[in-house]
């Protein structure tokens, strides 16, 4: 199969509906594990231009190492961020890619690593 199906789902006008992201395997650059794989919705502006708002993420839960320069879901004061990860003077960080949101860095051993995002889907 060439294709891969992910469910997610989206709040539409304040109503949740259940979505269905189709596309083909062939655009996953990195290795994977399709099990693992999840679609997340962005909500926010901090990882701009490269990830844009309301833009759909891929992620995959298998993959949880901290990489430099990678981009990441993380787990920080109960809620779910966006963020490349970055080593800057010998020190693991997540930081926003948009300067409006320089403030928004947090340190590796504060934040739980969720998954690594593997694929965005931005609409023009």
């Amino acid at each position: 199969m060439d294709k891969i199906i992910l469910e997610y789902h989206q709040d539409i006008n304040g109503k949740i509906q259940k979505k269905e992201l189709e596309f083909s395997k062939y655009l996953l650059k990195t290795p994977y594990t399709l099990e693992s794989l999840f679609v997340i919705q962005v909500d926010g502006k901090s990882m701009e231009p490269f990830i844009s708002n309301k833009a759909l993420v891929i992620a995959d839960l298998s993959q949880k190492k901290f990489e430099n320069e990678k981009i990441f879901l993380i787990y920080k004061d109960n809620k779910m961020w966006i963020k490349k990860a970055l080593i800057k003077e010998n020190e693991e960080l997540f930081v926003s890619i948009n300067p409006d949101f320089a403030h928004l860095v947090y340190k590796k051993e504060d934040v739980r690593i969720i998954a690594r995002a593997v694929l965005t889907f931005t609409s023009l």
